[in-house]
């Protein structure tokens, strides 16, 4: 069973958003709790590598910003989607040129969705491609009138950090309710939500901790008989909750404590209890987007509910680490769910008795995280492998559930 208090390095999203609002600052700023995943750490490398000073001190990260200069020709993004997007919208407008690489996993996702409303504010690049290497040059930002046609924080975010590049305010318009980090803060730096350009004063800031690597703690603890466990102070931003409400909606035992707002961001103690008596579930592209990193997992959970559920209106994670959809049905199926896929989405019939069997994880991390949670409920021990694959996003994760382990 898993119990105790359990406390989560920041968040990723925020830990991303957070140190680039560092570099732009005009003095030194301190950010407390950042996510340490490999992720955020090649965010952290570019910006050093672009003349940002970036310390570790005990206590937090110290960023001293506004010193944009680089000899370095390229930049390496890794398995980091948020990193490569946010980097297209932020150093070419600080008058860099270079090339963003990644790993072989970030080289096939696609880029276009990015590159083309970035060259409507300016953005020049040298090769067109819908993947990386993308080779740009100093560009100048043009103000925007722009309503998403992508559900892709990601996009909305590399076109903000655009537009503080323009005397002129930049309207950038999300139908979709994808996660409003960027937004937060900057109405917590400027007191303000226009986007253009403003002058960032220093700053203190907590990064809340990760929710979605809170998903792989609440599922582990909602399926292993006699789990009570309490995760403190973990991010409860309105457009992430989606994992949480439909595990609810299923008949899981968790309780949401100590709720407040801190730095623009609604952060919460989250008590989750095992629950043995889950059903069966709807979610569709209205709830999705809410919960699309933690659909893996979802899906897992899914296996032990009495009766149906069924996912749809995912199509968006067929174009993440891997092809999402199919990475958890292939899986699941091997492990004796009944389970199956659909263009955006799939159905569950759950119950089934499943087994743990080789798994392909198709080098994602949160397919990895999925499947090492259902080997601990199958098997009621922890095996450690896939540490490197899996500190993409939460290099705690072994560490956490070893230590509430008993």
């Amino acid at each position: 069973m898993l119990k105790g208090n359990i406390y989560l390095k920041g968040d990723k999203s925020i830990s991303h958003r957070i140190v680039i609002f560092g570099s732009l600052a005009n003095e030194k700023s301190k950010i407390y709790n950042l996510s340490n995943c490999s992720d955020v750490v090649h965010t952290i490398q570019i910006l050093k590598d672009c003349g940002i000073k970036i310390k570790n001190d005990k206590d937090f990260l110290s960023v001293t910003g506004n010193t944009f200069t680089s000899k370095q020709k390229k930049f390496d993004c890794g398995n980091s989607g948020s990193t490569a997007r946010f980097m297209l919208g932020l150093l070419p407008f600080k008058g860099l040129h270079g090339t963003l690489h990644g790993d072989d996993s970030l080289s096939k996702r696609p880029m276009l969705r990015v590159i083309e409303p970035l060259e409507k504010m300016g953005l020049k690049i040298t090769n067109k491609t819908n993947n990386l290497p993308i080779t740009f040059e100093p560009s100048i930002a043009k103000n925007i009138d722009y309503v998403l046609n992508k559900p892709s924080a990601q996009i909305k975010t590399a076109m903000i950090l655009a537009s503080l590049n323009n005397t002129k305010e930049s309207f950038i318009k999300d139908n979709y309710n994808t996660r409003d980090h960027t937004e937060r803060i900057i109405k917590y730096l400027l007191n303000d939500i226009s986007y253009k350009k403003q002058t960032i004063k220093s700053f203190q800031y907590h990064v809340p901790g990760d929710i979605s690597n809170a998903a792989f703690i609440i599922a582990a603890a909602i399926l292993i008989k006699g789990s009570d466990i309490i995760l403190k102070s973990v991010l409860y931003n309105s457009t992430r909750l989606g994992f949480i409400k439909v595990l609810c909606q299923m008949g899981a035992d968790i309780k949401v404590l100590n709720k407040t707002e801190k730095q623009n961001e609604v952060v919460a103690d989250i008590n989750v209890k095992f629950s043995p008596n889950l059903r069966g579930v709807k979610i569709d592209k209205s709830i999705v987007v809410s919960m699309i990193d933690e659909i893996p997992i979802f899906a897992m959970v899914a296996c032990f509910a009495n009766g149906m559920t069924k996912v749809s209106g995912a199509q968006e994670l067929r174009i993440k680490e891997s092809d999402r959809i199919n990475s958890v049905v292939e899986n699941l199926k091997n492990c004796g769910a009944d389970i199956n896929e659909f263009k955006d989405g799939f159905t569950i019939l759950g119950n089934k008795k499943l087994y743990y069997t080789n798994i392909n994880n198709y080098n994602d991390h949160r397919i990895a995280m999925t499947f090492k949670i259902l080997e601990i409920i199958l098997k009621k021990r922890i095996i450690r492998t896939n540490q490197n694959l899996i500190s993409t996003s939460f290099p705690e994760f072994y560490t956490i559930l070893g230590d509430s382990y008993v």
